[in-house]
């Protein structure tokens, strides 16, 4: 369909506010490819690039207080040729692998780095962190797609109410931590593209998606203040496949809301967004109904203008070196993001394996 220029991005994981899109500058530079949760950028003396010099104090501070709270010890030192940045990087990369990176590797494409700044600071101008502070900076490369439209007919079909407050429960706790692309935001992208063909010569050329058709009946009729029953509410299931579903959701919401979201400093990170020319962050996880539905119509067309400008980063946890207690919140905090990724895995993978029987299901039928 014809294109029509790109309007801004609306959404951000949090709390934090959609800005308008400014020319792109230089994006973070890593030691392993980011496309898995494995990319620790270089942690050398004198990390290049950045107005402070990210060595040996911070550093030698960081792996004091990894040994102090027991994710290193002695051989790992030792293992590390008595070098702080190389403690760092392998007392890190360990806590990833036993936090199910693997299986997030797998599914989502993500960078994790250790940082001074929000992005690299090699060509821009950059501020000191406050307090001395580094920063664990969660980055996107490319979306997650989860398609619920199956699993949500299904659970209305058992109970009214069920699949909308199922898709709202995931929606919500996921969106606590990453940028999610649903329904709202195709909703959002339909009336820009509208505004835009009404200013065009010829209108009626373009083909705009059209988003109600595409909805579950049950969320036709929900606007954003809605309030809906919590998930818990319902009975249990006596479907297997739908309690295990439900659960896991469940699951997941209690697990986004185990810790708060951490709090950076506002004018420091204001300032960040204009120094580097910060875009909205780009979606981890698609949320959408049925393939190739306006979600995904949606998704597609912005897709063309992401990447223009350096996006802000998805999650950013700030902590301080030399501080057992922000060290082991900081920690928590990248555990407690990684369980919800894990858990969104495994709803994905009972949806498309109920999906996958049903379909079986069918063939079988049709064969005898």
């Amino acid at each position: 369909m014809p294109r029509l220029a790109a309007g801004k991005q609306r959404s951000r994981p949090g709390p934090l506010p959609a800005r308008k899109r400014r020319p792109r500058l230089s994006q973070v530079g890593y030691l392993a490819s980011p496309a898995s949760l494995t990319g620790i950028p270089k942690l050398d003396s004198h990390h290049s690039g950045t107005r402070l010099t990210f060595g040996d104090a911070k550093l030698t501070s960081l792996a004091q207080t990894l040994v102090e709270i027991d994710l290193a010890n002695e051989s790992d030192w030792m293992a590390a040729a008595k070098i702080p940045s190389a403690l760092v990087d392998r007392a890190i990369r360990r806590f990833l692998s036993e936090h199910g990176q693997e299986l997030i590797a797998e599914h989502f494409e993500l960078c994790l780095s250790l940082a001074e700044s929000v992005v690299n600071t090699r060509y821009t101008e950059s501020e000191p962190t406050p307090n001395g502070q580094l920063l664990l900076v969660l980055n996107t490369e490319s979306s997650f797609p989860l398609g619920v439209g199956k699993a949500i007919d299904e659970l209305e079909e058992h109970q009214a109410g069920l699949g909308a407050a199922f898709y709202n429960c995931l929606r919500q706790a996921l969106h606590r931590w990453v940028r999610v692309y649903d329904d709202w935001d195709a909703r959002n992208r339909i009336e820009q593209m509208t505004e835009w063909a009404e200013g065009e010569d010829d209108p009626e050329s373009y083909e705009i998606p059209k988003l109600e058709q595409d909805l579950p009946e049950c969320l036709k009729a929900q606007t954003a203040t809605d309030s809906l029953p919590s998930l818990a509410s319902f009975p249990t299931l006596d479907e297997p496949w739908l309690r295990e579903l439900v659960q896991i959701t469940m699951e997941l919401d209690r697990v986004s809301h185990s810790v708060e979201r951490p709090k950076l400093d506002g004018e420091w990170l204001e300032r960040e967004r204009s120094n580097h020319a910060l875009d909205t962050p780009l979606p981890s996880v698609l949320l959408y109904f049925r393939p190739g539905d306006a979600v995904m119509a949606c998704f597609d067309d912005e897709c063309e203008y992401w990447g223009q400008e350096t996006p802000e980063p998805n999650l950013i946890i700030p902590l301080q070196p030399e501080d057992p207690g922000s060290v082991r919140q900081a920690l928590e905090v990248l555990r407690t993001v990684m369980r919800v990724l894990v858990l969104t895995v495994r709803i994905q993978n009972l949806i498309n394996e109920r999906e996958k029987q049903t379909c079986d299901s069918a063939s079988m039928s049709e064969a005898n």
